[in-house]
Formats: C-alpha cells, structure tokens, sequence
C-alpha cells in the first residue's frame, strides 16, 4: 500500500494497480453473508448500492437506555433561562475516559447550574458544575464528584480529555463561559486544577475542545474555539416580538485559542525527575500562529491531518459564518484554507449555523469525510474528500439533506452501528428557537413545560456501503424515541462489549447512557494506539487503517469531536464478513509509518509506536 501517495486533502490513494471491485462486479446479496463470513479476507460481502441497510425503517431498538440500571443520575441544569440566558440554551458537553487506567471508560459531565446569570462564579463556591462518575467492574456508576478536584464554578460549557504531561493519565480541559479550566490528573483517581501556575487564560465563552500536537514534539497542545461576545444585558425579541434567546449574529465575534504545549522544554528522556503539577506550562500562541487573525463564532472543532503531509490541522464549525479549515504550514503557523477546500459554505456558497462535526470515511474510499450539523432549514453538510484535493459537499447525494433540513443538529457521530464494515451516522437534535406552534402563556420560562418548545427527534441513519444513507424510525428505540433539547453525544464502548454505546445531553435534561443492543451484522475490533515514548498516553492524531483482501478501513484518532464532547480514544472497527485481517498499517502521529500483523478480530488490540515493521 502506497501510503505516501495521497491527495492534498483527505486519506491516501489506493495503492497503484489496485482497485475496489464495483458492487456490480460483486454482485453480493445478503443471503450470502453467512457463507463468506468463513472466508477471512478471501471474501469480503458488503450491500449492494441500490439496497437499503437491513432493519432501516422496522421498529428495532438499535440503543436501549440503562441510565437507571448504570446508577447514572444526573440532570443538566442551565441557570438564567428565566431571563433567556444564552448560554443556558447551548447546553453543555461530556466526556468519555478512563481516568483511573483501569481499562472501563468513565464519565464527566458539565453543567451551569451554579453560577449568577451574568455567567459570573459565586464568590464562594460550595459546588461545581463538573462532576466525575467512576465505572465500577459491575457496570454501574459511582458519583465521585467531592473527591475528585474538579472544581468549577462558572458555567461549563464543552469538554476534552488528553494527556499533557506525557504520563499516560488523561487530564481535561473544560471550557466556561468565563474562565477555562485545565485539570491535570494526579494518578490517585483525581485531578488538579492548574489552570493559572500553567498559563491557561481564556476569558471568553469558551466551546469545544480538541487536543492535538500541532508541531509534533511529542505534547499536546490544546485548540478552544470561542463563541460570540455575549452580554447578558441585551435582551432578544423573536420574530413574533416575544422574549426568546439570542441569536449570535447580534453579538461580535471572538477569536479562537491554541495554546502550545512548553511542558517539555529542556527536559530529555533521560531526566529523572518526575513531573510535577507546578511543571506543566502553555504558552498562548493563537496571535503569532495565525489562529486569532480571524474572529467568528466557534462551536465546533477537531484535530486532524486533512491534507495528508502527516501534520495535524484544525477545523472548526462556525455560527452563521464560513467554517475555517486551518492547514498546518509546518513552522508553527496556520494558514486558513476553508474555502480553498470546499468546506467552508454549503453547495450556495452561503454560510450555516454550524454546530457539530464528525470525521470518518462513510464512502470507503479510503479518504477522510466530514459531517456538519447545522441549524433548522438549512440541513446538515456533508464534505466528501475527493480524490485530487479538496472535498464537495455531497449531503443531497447522501440523502441526509431532507431528514436533517427541519431539525438543528448538535451534537454526532460516525460509527458503524450493526458491524457491516460501514459507517452510520448519528445526530443529537434541539431547537434554539422556540416551536411557534407550541403557546408558552402562562408557562414559567426556564421549567420543564418551557423546555418542551424547544424538543425535537434524534436522528439515525443507516448507510448503504457507498455513503448513501437511509433514516431509522422506531418507537422502540432510545436514541430516535425520546424527544429532547439534545446537545452533546460521546460515543464509547461502555461495556467493553465490541459495539459503540452513546452518552446524550439535554438542556435542562437527565443524561442519558444508551447501550448498543441492535442487530449486529459481522465482526469487529477495537484499536487502542499508544505511544510508549510519551508515557503510554493515547496516540491522538494516529491515523489507523485495517487491510483484509482489498478491502480497508481508515480512522484517525480524534476524541475531541462532536459538539462539546469527548469519545472514547479507542477506535472501533465494524468489520461486516471479515473473520480475520491481512495487516494493520498506522501512520503515528510525527509521520512515521508502521505495518502490524492483522489476525483474528472480536477483540481489543493495543498497537505500539515503534513495536510495528517500516511498511
């Protein structure tokens, strides 16, 4: 495989002489899945194009909720609804991690229920609006929250998990609106908060969060999007001249943060010393890198290499503003390419409400696609990285256009739902503007029946193999069957089971833990990349790509996606027929190229940097 001939942006090009049989030359049905699914990689089956995913429209109940069985109670809670605070209506993010290392993936969700309506922390904070849940071995969760150091009292808003001091223990950074904050984890099950002593100054309505090692010295920096200049002293009228939240393009523009990871400088492998918290140091670098040159309204972001020269580069959902594409120029300066691209507007060249992303290969072309969720009667964009360079925004062709046009998509997620070797797509839904069909007299703004104005269905659609899409309906399910004003979705797997569960936030909602319990189609395997010289952490911006026949699946390890949210880092492969695989190839985040024995699959394997062959 010819991993260094690729296009400027997306995945590498087949290698030379090699090419996917068409459906057609195939001319697989399902009947046959059975039978080729003994033959390893001598025979891969997949849908043929013009049949719809099995189970699309019956009533399955692909996620079931075991929220009350996993003792997981907790309910997102925004303070100023009754004065239309703006920040209430965003909601607030969660993330997936295993804190404590002890291989079950843990829980921490944000809120904004304590501080005053101006977005101002109390002056004595006796709760936070961040709280840990641990998972025990039994499934169930234990809220650890007064033990835990996560100490915020200002409104939180989104969330990412990393590991900054390169000793294999995530630690979080969680945005605010108001002060952010960095916690490093103190490998006894808590966290620290070093925020000040590490440089982290960020005084805006912080959103997303993505870590990423930007210039590749082996740390993590961290990439925070920011919203919109609010002042709570401005109220917002609707189109029918009644109260309701703001829209942003009332208020200016801010800029993003990058904040370069110093932690490591002067230090070498052969020094001794333990790292201390007081060690860790950032360096705002968002003017000198280019990042600040240009304002908008940040929701959104993910860390990925899109233009395949094995840096990583930044992409960033924007708020009625053209989406930014930042390119890595390799010498600690980003350029912004968005429009250059093809990923900035939609196919008018007019920019959305963009909110959400997703990153994954949904056409198996070998090549990195994005998902953009957008506001109501705009529809949700999809970019198709094409095979020279650039992407085209294919959500017509994708048939995603029409299901999402009368929604507002937050929070999503690309995973292969049934393991038939494809990716599916999920998208957390909730109005921002109140249903006009639904009458608020004489309801209390800010209660549960307020809230109902803004409820919308979550959507899940089933992809065909060739990045053609079919939406799910089922009562039965409860992901699509429990209406809400959803936010954040973190997808996981929770219980180390093989297939991919969801985490879901609401405003002023109880999160929400689903588990995969649908129909599954074939086989799989969880990669967990690692980078031994770093500590053991996570190999974020790894791009990881399974070979069976000719057959190949491709994902980059980007946790910090969605919409405020951070997945589980471990990558999930639904692998359809293939009961065996070929090789494993991975590009490492500081471009070095591996080959790794493939073998059998149904199971959790641990790649290496530097345990694998030069390809």
């Amino acid at each position: 495989m010819n991993i260094k001939s690729q296009p400027r942006f997306g995945f590498h090009k087949q290698a030379h002489g090699t090419s996917e049989l068409s459906y057609q030359q195939r001319g697989v049905m399902w009947p046959l899945l059975l039978i080729l699914s003994q033959l390893g990689c001598g025979a891969v089956a997949t849908k043929t194009p013009d049949q719809s995913p099995p189970n699309a429209s019956r009533q399955v109940a692909w996620f079931s909720e075991v929220t009350d069985a996993a003792q997981l109670n907790f309910t997102q809670q925004a303070a100023g609804a009754e004065r239309y605070f703006f920040p209430a209506i965003m909601g607030s993010g969660a993330a997936f991690l295993d804190c404590d290392l002890d291989g079950d993936l843990d829980i921490v969700l944000l809120d904004g229920s304590k501080p005053d309506v101006e977005g101002r922390p109390r002056e004595t904070a006796t709760t936070t609006n961040c709280h840990l849940y641990r998972q025990g071995s039994d499934g169930r969760f234990t809220d650890v929250t007064a033990e835990s150091g996560l100490v915020c009292s200002e409104f939180a808003t989104g969330i990412a998990a990393g590991d900054v001091t390169n000793d294999g223990y995530p630690d979080l950074y969680v945005s605010c609106f108001g002060a952010d904050h960095l916690f490093v984890n103190n490998r006894r099950g808590g966290f620290v908060d070093v925020s000040e002593s590490a440089g982290i100054a960020n005084l805006r309505w912080g959103a997303s969060v993505t870590f990423g090692d930007y210039d590749r010295d082996g740390w993590l920096d961290i990439f925070v999007t920011n919203y919109v200049d609010y002042d709570p002293a401005q109220p917002c009228l609707n189109h029918s001249g009644q109260q309701d939240f703001c829209n942003p393009a009332v208020f200016p523009r801010t800029a993003d943060k990058l904040f370069h990871n110093v932690t490591g400088r002067g230090r070498t492998s052969q020094d001794g010393r333990a790292l201390e918290h007081s060690d860790v140091r950032f360096e705002d670098v968002s003017l000198e890198s280019g990042i600040a040159l240009k304002a908008s309204a940040g929701l959104g972001v993910v860390c990925a290499d899109f233009n395949a020269d094995h840096w990583p580069d930044f992409y960033v959902a924007n708020d009625g503003h053209a989406n930014f594409l930042w390119i890595n120029q390799r010498n600690g300066t980003f350029r912004e390419e968005g429009v250059l691209a093809g990923v900035a507007y939609d196919r008018l060249g007019k920019g959305q409400g963009s909110m959400g992303i997703a990153l994954g290969d949904v056409n198996a072309d070998q090549r990195l696609d994005l998902l953009v969720t957008n506001l109501d009667g705009e529809s949700n964009a999809l970019y198709l990285a094409q095979a020279d360079e650039g992407f085209e925004e294919s959500s017509a062709h994708a048939q995603i256009s029409t299901v999402s046009f009368p929604r507002t998509g937050f929070g999503t997620a690309l995973i292969d739902v049934d393991r038939d070797g494809d990716l599916d797509l999920l998208v957390a839904n909730g109005r921002v503007r109140r249903d006009p069909k639904r009458s608020l007299t004489d309801v209390v703004p800010g209660s549960s029946e307020f809230w109902k104005a803004y409820f919308e269905s979550n959507d899940l659609l089933l992809n065909h193999g060739t990045g053609v899409f079919s939406p799910c309906s089922s009562d039965k399910d409860a992901f699509l069957g429990m209406p809400g004003a959803a936010r954040a979705l973190v997808t996981g797997d929770v219980d180390n089971d093989g297939d991919v569960d969801l985490l879901v936030t609401s405003v002023n909602g109880r999160v929400r833990l689903l588990h995969n319990t649908g129909p599954q189609l074939g086989h799989w395997l969880t990669v967990r990349a690692v980078l031994p010289h770093c500590g053991g952490r996570d190999a974020l911006g790894a791009r990881v790509t399974l070979v069976c026949g000719e057959r190949r699946w491709g994902a980059v390890v980007a946790p910090g996606a969605s919409y405020l949210s951070s997945h589980d880092p471990r990558l999930h492969f639904g692998l359809g027929t293939a009961t065996s695989l070929d090789a494993i190839h991975v590009v490492w985040p500081d471009g070095r190229e591996e080959r790794f024995a493939g073998g059998d699959v149904d199971r959790l394997l641990v790649v290496e940097q530097g345990q694998g062959e030069s390809p």
